[in-house]
């Protein structure tokens, strides 16, 4: 193994020693052809005589010299396939260096340097000689990358993909440059399409501006085009929406390159996603940097309940970048938190040792406190919960105890153990709530909000959103699977509304608000505008390349128990602010409960659900909360309705 990686070792110097060379050489030609130019009509004789001789003796260290500051601009230590405008710029540091310092060195070892004349141009001709070299490499690399047998892809029997790229940016012209420099990528770019007139005839990299966005449906409709690739900025893509899902109706391919701008260009190669639904929110994503938001994490102790979830497993991604101490996953389900222990650990290798799981229940009250004595988090996100709103009207005393009682054993176990602050992920469905789900949720607000009154040496913020696109209980997967049968897409009701937002940016939002939150404060995240759900089932339906309700049906089956038409972000009573930061409302609500009559609560909901019924949670639930539900009743309600009222109980409905 030593033998072999000796080899390895001499095998990787060769190439930079010749590059050594040939800059050593560069430099004397450049030194030679300034002395010839500047003294011109002059013999080699009387050049030698007055200016080559003296300084022989300081030209050995004047080569060292030179080397050495192209090393410090690392130019032996670049892969040359890449080169591009930084190569430029360290190529004119590194030769400013080496001339400078030769200027020196013969001052030091020959008591005179060249006239200033001759270093002005043995800099020049020293940079365009060195990085002339450079730019060599780089077309030798990519001539053997094409032309290497090896490495050659193999010969398609489809032609290749004509394609157009939308936006002649930044963004666009790296692109190009990608799907050039990888030949895996079998595209011919026909041109680029951009709203900005100043750039319509321009050609960038041989390839032309053809037209505005307009033109694209007359490319998609003459065949022309097999392919687009989007390289706009995220606030742009709802101008693009009905381009987008015009060409995805004539079975034109939409890509995209997510995140260009945190990816180093040419570091990979260049690797396109589908253009989403999550791309068709009809909303700038709110833009936060999560190694400015995050700074109060580095160094800290951080426990993500829930972590296996899909807001929980997404934080553990985003604090993992904020280089916490440790990072403790604790959630129910042992398949999901080993998925996203393992995702981690292969994501962040170096940072590896400070990842932890913790298999437990938030409604075992023993076991968190054990967890919570054995890891000692200072920050605690709290994110475990029941939310299927359905299936939580047919398991009332599982949502009380793992939503509410959950809730109220971390909250009180972090003031206890002297946590610096916990965040609670809420919902909209606690405003107004008209569910069970939603219930529990508006409960786990108020505990919060009591807990910042017991433990006020632990800061304790609530935040509420609605839906995020793609998590476990969102409509996406659904609908993704029932166009991949063929149909049809299920949707409630025609005029059902929800809010949306993608998880990574709900993350950033709630790390943001677990940084600047008040302890007792509840805060909304920007969503938008609610979005038609069965407007959201025909843009997937076109983005799969069918045409609604003709190749894909689309059923309404009525709602559910628990189901609200529109969700709220705020109930009746709250008063919603802006706050400093975008994205960000703060929500006064109003004062339903001292602390007292929140803990006297929590222990009927303790004793309803350990030794109650179903319709005992639900009359609890019925008594402590108020709301405006406009929903109509169920079957399954109205028939606990009429028992509770034979009971001689008042008919199911949440109010005071």
């Amino acid at each position: 193994m030593g033998h072999k990686s000796r080899i390895l070792k001499l095998r990787l110097r060769g190439p930079v020693i010749a590059l050594v060379i040939a800059d050593v050489l560069a430099l004397a030609f450049s030194i030679l052809a300034a002395l010839l130019l500047r003294f011109d009509g002059a013999t080699w004789p009387d050049v030698y005589n007055r200016y080559v001789g003296n300084h022989l003796t300081s030209m050995p260290f004047v080569a060292a010299f030179y080397i050495g500051a192209l090393a410090v601009f690392r130019m032996y230590k670049r892969a040359w396939r890449f080169t591009s405008l930084d190569m430029l710029w360290d190529v004119i540091g590194a030769n400013t260096a080496g001339v400078a310092g030769m200027m020196v060195i013969q001052m030091m070892f020959d008591g005179s340097h060249f006239p200033r004349s001759v270093l002005v141009m043995v800099w020049g001709s020293a940079i365009m000689l060195t990085g002339g070299i450079r730019v060599f490499l780089r077309m030798m690399s990519v001539l053997h990358k094409y032309s290497g047998k090896e490495d050659r892809p193999s010969v398609r029997e489809s032609r290749r993909k004509r394609v157009v790229i939308l936006g002649a940016g930044a963004d666009g012209a790296s692109i190009l440059r990608a799907i050039r420099e990888d030949p895996y990528l079998e595209y011919d770019v026909i041109g680029f399409l951009d709203e900005d007139p100043n750039k319509m005839g321009v050609y960038i990299s041989n390839v032309r501006v053809i037209g505005s966005l307009e033109m694209l449906k007359k490319l998609a409709d003459d065949g022309t085009i097999d392919e687009v690739i989007v390289a706009l900025p995220e606030d742009a893509c709802e101008k693009v929406r009905e381009y987008v899902l015009d060409c995805r109706g004539k079975r034109v391919a939409v890509k995209k390159v997510p995140q260009l701008r945190d990816t180093l260009i040419g570091k990979t190669a260049i690797q396109m996603v589908d253009f989403g639904i999550e791309d068709l929110l009809g909303r700038a994503p709110v833009s936060s940097s999560v190694a400015t938001i995050g700074t109060y994490i580095k160094g800290k102790r951080v426990l993500v309940t829930g972590a296996g979830g899909s807001i929980g497993s997404e934080l553990c991604r985003q604090i993992m970048q904020m280089e916490p101490a440790a990072l403790i996953l604790l959630g129910h389900g042992e398949n999901s938190i080993h998925l996203v222990h393992q995702e981690l650990q292969a994501r962040y290798r170096n940072l590896a040792e400070r990842l932890s799981y913790v298999i437990a229940s938030v409604s075992n009250k023993n076991r968190i406190d054990q967890v919570f004595k054995q890891h000692r988090p200072n920050i605690v996100f709290h994110a475990a919960a029941h939310k299927h709103v359905p299936i939580m009207e047919l398991n009332e005393q599982e949502a009380v105890s793992n939503n509410v009682l959950g809730t109220h054993h971390v909250a009180d176990a972090c003031g206890r153990y002297g946590v610096d602050r916990m965040v609670l992920i809420s919902t909209d469905k606690a405003a107004d709530p008209c569910s069970i789900m939603g219930a529990t949720k508006w409960l786990c607000e108020e505990v919060l909000r009591a807990s910042s009154h017991i433990h006020q040496g632990t800061s304790y913020v609530a935040v509420r959103f609605g839906n995020v696109l793609g998590s476990r209980g969102s409509v996406v997967p659904v609908f993704k699977e029932q166009i991949r049968r063929g149909g049809p897409v299920t949707v409630t009701h025609p005029d059902m509304t929800r809010y949306f937002m993608t998880i990574p940016e709900a993350v950033r939002l709630v790390l943001q608000a677990g940084g600047v939150g008040r302890s007792g404060e509840l805060y909304l995240l920007d969503m938008g505008n609610p979005v038609r759900i069965v407007d959201l089932a025909r843009d997937m339906i076109r983005l799969h390349g069918f045409e609604p309700d003709v190749d894909i049906e689309i059923a309404y089956t009525g709602m559910r128990p628990g189901e609200k038409l529109h969700e709220t972000l705020t109930a009746s009573g709250e008063d919603i602010h802006r706050t400093n930061w975008e994205g960000l409302y703060h929500i006064k609500r109003p004062q339903y409960f001292v602390t007292d009559e929140v803990l006297d609560a929590l222990v009927h909901l303790e004793r309803a659900t350990s030794r109650g019924s179903s319709a005992d949670v639900r009359r609890l639930l019925n008594q402590l909360i108020p709301s405006q539900c406009t929903v109509p009743v169920t079957e399954l309600q109205q028939e606990l309705e009429e028992s509770l009222e034979h009971e001689g109980e008042s008919p199911l409905r949440y109010h005071m």
